[in-house]
């Protein structure tokens, strides 16, 4: 049953510097954005899913292909951002999920996780997700990964490979998904707070909530998917979904 008090909201941008045009790209008669789009809607854990983005041909797309879409500033220097916008314009929610638009095969399973681990945060903290890293993830800058305390709390995301093994004792990795839950006033809190020196480094928005004391908790969930990043990993979505 759906919980009537979450919004996800998708925000996209036409620009991407690795991939322009990255949400539009057409994989069998649908843009890459409601891939996404219509994974979270089928899930069943949102009362509302909509896409976030500056750019007018996102919206004619999303509108033409059934699905909710908002015009939101162009000057936005993250998705958290234009997802807070987005969750002004709409109102009326306790909890608000941001969910990134080039992660096409988020399974079901982990929105329901979601969903039901979201009661866990409260306005100084978020929720996301965590999964193991193959060794090919470990090693790419793309896929970032986390490391967690004892109770599941993160102590920090990077792009490079954490834990370092020094030894070579082995043992694994975990990889962030690109999922984030906030309570509504947590959102604000977090969009509120001046831009911190890991993330400008790393490129994370999530190291922004660390630096100023905000805890994320995270849930396990495997998941063998990723983010569409290259033309190579388009080539792969593709080959997966056409057969």
């Amino acid at each position: 049953m759906p919980n009537k008090s979450i919004l996800c909201v998708i925000p996209a941008r036409f620009g991407s510097t690795r991939l322009p045009g990255k949400p539009l790209i057409m994989i069998k008669g649908l843009p890459l954005v409601m891939w996404t789009y219509n994974r979270a809607l089928d899930s069943g854990v949102f009362e509302k899913v909509c896409v976030a983005t500056d750019d007018r041909r996102i919206v004619n797309a999303v509108e033409r292909h059934g699905g909710v879409a908002v015009m939101t500033a162009s000057d936005h220097k993250s998705g958290t951002d234009r997802v807070c916008e987005a969750a002004e314009t709409w109102g009326g929610f306790d909890y608000v999920v941001n969910l990134q638009g080039d992660e096409p095969l988020v399974p079901i399973g982990l929105f329901r996780r979601l969903g039901r681990n979201i009661g866990r945060i409260d306005d100084n903290s978020l929720l996301t997700c965590v999964s193991y890293a193959t060794i090919d993830e470990r090693d790419n800058p793309n896929v970032v990964k986390a490391v967690l305390n004892r109770s599941g709390e993160a102590l920090y995301f990077s792009r490079s490979p954490i834990p370092f093994d020094r030894d070579g004792a082995g043992g694994s990795t975990l990889k962030h998904c690109g999922i984030y839950a906030f309570t509504r006033q947590g959102l604000k809190y977090f969009c509120g707070l001046p831009y911190g020196e890991l993330e400008q480094r790393e490129k994370l928005e999530q190291l922004r909530a660390l630096e100023h004391g905000m805890k994320i908790r995270c849930f396990s969930f495997k998941y063998n998917g990723g983010s569409i990043d290259t033309p190579e990993d388009v080539k792969e979505f593709k080959k997966l979904v056409e057969g």
